[in-house]
């Protein structure tokens, strides 16, 4: 892989060491090896978080100012390709730990947070790179409130005007998402900001970081991590253009990967035809009842993952067709075209009405697995949770894991825990923890192993493991999503082993596949892992999880490098996604992952579902096992999920 020289192009080759603590920056050339071995955003990232980790050892507090956060873009952020608009942002994360001893899960050993990766769009993303950085590695802790102005290359840490605070419940605490953003935005006009939430301020373990008022770095923390660092916003402003090894050479290719974009995008034998019109809610329909070329249905998650099929009735109040009702013009992300996934909403009368966009399928299937059967309750949650700075996805376990301890009667000392099916028990509660303002607010708020502890310590003689039954996110998990884990094992294992932490769905995804008959050990193994890699490649290039080409194609190679000057064969593109996913893996193993943690199943996922098309089906932890062992086998590591020193030399680590 040729590597081409002191230019930088399609980077901008510049990142800048930001040390809060001693308030110093530092712009520095980046490092073309990294990028070429590393490709650029999330790998880079992990590759910055390594090295930090290598001189201060494994990260025992999240929390603590060691912990680096980094904030950057791919090279293919702001050019002509579609769907090159996301982002990425990298940490440890706060909600992924189990750092006590846990007697209710089998074999358990202390993990003290996984790396993380969060993909954002909208605009940030590419104003950061028309800023002139590629990443932006913010280090320590302010001993006062500070914002980050990133302008044409320069970088300045700033102290936070009180403008951006308010008073709550006699505490200080800053203003909601959508506040903090339009006082920036119109301190620096045509600039973009990334902010904390509330939440975050309160270093909630699920706080996000939200921007363009609902775009967001969700899941893991983030927004935790800012606030324990002092942090409220990063805002760039910039007009610097994309550079290119062959600038000519790309236009032609990029026009040729418009134009097969835009054909997938037509035809309805693609999901992507589905995404323009109903953007990620034809997911819901799918899982319900099979629709939009699925099958059976039967896998969306209801009553804290109990089941995954309910009333038909009661489904048909927040399917698809029902979010279509209240959708409006598309309000995309920035350089997207063709997909067009996300589109405005609005609730015009009744307790809920207020203007916004259309949840994502995630957030909505998880509040039905709350038994939430109020579309305009989900469309104002979904908006409540942007402006706290709340990840709706890990808010959605949560709280159907308090409901489920609510019901068997295991929250009796706190007023008002939130019930099955009540929205406005969920505002409440939502409420409560992003302010830290009452006593479950601020039990919930915490990463699940303490919640499981604080609410054992009120309840005596009741034993801890049916405590431990109702909460999906224990030892260390991070929320599984919106397809019932027990429906599909690929998915579980996808699910049991993504980097982010157990729940995790998009660092692989086999429902197409599975519905369409994969199955068996070794191959549900196989085709994990190849998605781990591939996602790893899509995350490190900023492309959209929704773009329809292949990345290792002849012509998407070419046209990476006529942008980068780097050049690769697929082989050498696939080497660079093994690359990333070991070396996150080894830094988690550094944080105490191994097997103990991958085989944890939640025992409530190994009771049969009584209904639906995939009624009788049920977590196999023999199986499962079966299969942990046959992927530890394709990725390479040890029979305990441990990277070898062989395997880093292997891959160049």
């Amino acid at each position: 892989m040729p590597n081409p020289g002191t230019s930088f192009f399609g980077y901008r080759g510049k990142w800048a060491q930001i040390d809060l603590a001693n308030r110093k920056v530092k712009i520095e050339d980046a490092d073309s090896a990294v990028y070429g071995n590393y490709i650029g955003g999330r790998g880079v990232q992990a590759r910055l978080i390594y090295e930090h980790l290598k001189k201060s050892g494994p990260l025992k507090n999240p929390l603590a100012p060691e912990n680096r956060i980094v904030l950057g873009t791919g090279a293919l952020n702001d050019t002509a390709v579609p769907t090159a608009g996301r982002g990425s942002c990298s940490f440890i994360s706060p909600m992924t730990r189990s750092p006590e001893e846990a007697s209710w899960a089998p074999d358990h050993q202390a993990v003290f947070g996984m790396i993380t990766h969060a993909s954002a769009g909208g605009l940030f993303p590419n104003m950061l790179k028309r800023a002139g950085l590629d990443h932006i590695i913010i280090d320590g802790r302010a001993d006062k409130p500070v914002r980050i102005l990133v302008t044409e290359g320069n970088v300045e840490i700033i102290d936070a005007e009180d403008d951006l605070f308010e008073t709550a419940g006699q505490t200080k605490v800053v203003k909601t998402a959508s506040a903090i953003t339009d006082f920036l935005t119109q301190k620096y006009p045509g600039s973009s900001t990334m902010c904390l939430g509330p939440a975050g301020w309160n270093k909630v373990a699920f706080a996000c970081l939200t921007g363009d008022h609902h775009r967001n770095f969700g899941r893991g923390g983030g927004g935790a991590i800012f606030g324990s660092k002092n942090l409220v916003a990063v805002t760039a402003y910039g007009r610097g253009i994309a550079t290119y090894f062959d600038a000519d050479e790309f236009t032609k290719l990029a026009k040729e990967i418009d134009a097969q974009v835009k054909a997938h995008v037509a035809d309805p034998k693609w999901t992507a035809s589905f995404r323009p019109t109903t953007g990620t809610t034809w997911w819901l329909d799918r899982a319900f009842n099979g629709k939009y070329l699925g099958k059976q249905g039967g896998y969306l998650p209801w009553h804290n993952f109990d089941e995954g099929w309910f009333d038909p009735a009661g489904y048909a109040k927040v399917g698809t067709d029902a979010f279509l009702e209240i959708s409006g013009k598309p309000k995309v992300c920035n350089r997207c075209r063709h997909i067009m996934c996300t589109r405005a909403a609005k609730v015009g009368r009744g307790d809920y009405a207020g203007d916004g966009v259309r949840p994502e399928f995630e957030t909505i299937a998880l509040w039905i697995n709350c038994c939430i059967l109020d579309r305009d309750a989900i469309f104002h949650l979904n908006h409540l949770s942007n402006e706290l700075g709340v990840d709706t996805m890990t808010l959605g376990s949560v709280m159907a894991g308090a409901m489920d301890l609510q019901e068997k009667g295991f929250l009796k000392k706190f007023a008002g825990a939130p019930k099955f099916g009540s929205a406005p028990d969920m505002i409440r509660t939502l409420k409560a923890i992003a302010y830290q303002s009452d006593d479950l607010g601020n039990v919930l708020g915490h990463y699940s192993d303490r919640v499981i502890a604080e609410v054992g310590a009120g309840n005596g003689a009741l034993d801890i493991r049916d405590i431990a039954r109702c909460v999906t996110t224990a030892f260390g998990g991070l929320g599984y999503a919106g397809i019932e884990p027990k429906a599909f094992p690929g998915m579980f294992t996808a699910y049991g082993t993504s980097n982010r932490g157990r729940g995790d769905h998009t660092y692989a995804w086999t429902i197409q596949a599975e519905e369409g008959g994969l199955e068996g050990a070794g191959n549900l193994a196989a085709y994990v892992s190849a998605g781990q890699f591939g996602k790893a490649l899509v995350d490190s290039m900023g492309l959209c999880d929704f773009f329809t080409e292949d990345i290792t194609s002849g012509l998407f190679l070419s046209l990476y490098h006529a942008l980068t000057g780097f050049e690769y064969t697929a082989e050498a593109m696939n080497s660079c996604g093994k690359r990333i996913y070991n070396l996150e893996r080894h830094v988690n193993n550094g944080q105490g992952r191994g097997r103990a943690y991958d085989a944890y199943v939640p025992p409530k996922l190994t009771v049969p579902m009584t209904g639906g098309g995939h009624k009788g089906r049920a977590i196999d932890p023999k199986y499962y096992n079966e299969i942990l062992d046959a992927y530890y086998e394709h990725q390479g590591w040890t029979k305990d999920g441990i990277v070898s020193p062989a395997k880093l030399k292997e891959l160049g680590i």
